[in-house]
């Protein structure tokens, strides 16, 4: 399988061969919709708490005795249908992650790599590195590239001060390492664009 390959400053250099190992056969979107809820699942902090009757401050005393009041038998003023009481059957700290087999993870990335290569949203540069760190590095690729309205995505084997300083102030630019990416992170973007030693990282990762 080939695909373009860029120099940095948007011209072409020939094709590079994209190992097949990196893309599956088909899409399942049923599948994705599974893999997709597992990674936002294990991003929810789950830290949303309210206090029982237990846990508010004060109602220790009896509001009033039991009988011979008129008013309904009440034991606590810290009770759920008192203002100012505990919350019954409120949420508590909790732990919404759940285990995939890495097996499917793999599965979904190469399935998300499958549907950007088949739409024409994936760019492979042979170096991405600057020697000095300005924002207009990646700007004009994006400009060049016709992708000033798209999600992009930066996939590299390793970022350096100055890829970092030049890719940090521009919207609607992400980045993540090859050892990093994952379907969510995939499928959060209209166009992954790779710098050439990232495939072979992506790769052995496949092959592993």
């Amino acid at each position: 399988m080939e695909i373009k390959l860029y120099d940095r400053d948007c011209n072409e250099k020939g094709n590079i061969n994209f190992p097949e190992i990196i893309f599956a056969d088909k899409v399942d979107n049923n599948f994705l919709y599974e893999v997709i809820k597992y990674y936002l699942a294990n991003k929810r902090v789950g830290t949303s708490s309210t206090k029982t009757r237990s846990e508010v401050r004060g109602g220790g005393r009896k509001p009033w005795k039991q009988k011979h009041t008129g008013r309904a038998r009440q034991g606590s003023i810290r009770s759920p249908i008192w203002r100012g009481g505990g919350v019954a059957f409120g949420p508590k700290p909790r732990d919404f992650s759940f285990d995939m087999p890495i097996k499917k993870l793999r599965l979904a990335l190469k399935q998300v790599l499958k549907s950007r290569l088949d739409e024409g949203m994936i760019f492979v540069f042979d170096n991405l590195n600057f020697e000095m760190p300005k924002t207009k590095n990646f700007d004009n690729i994006i400009k060049k590239l016709n992708l000033e309205e798209k999600k992009v995505l930066i996939v590299m084997d390793k970022f350096d001060d100055n890829t970092l300083k030049s890719i940090r102030n521009i919207e609607n630019l992400s980045y993540v390492t090859a050892n990093d990416l994952n379907a969510y992170d995939v499928i959060s973007n209209d166009v992954v664009v790779f710098n050439r030693p990232s495939i072979d990282v992506i790769k052995s990762r496949m092959e592993g």
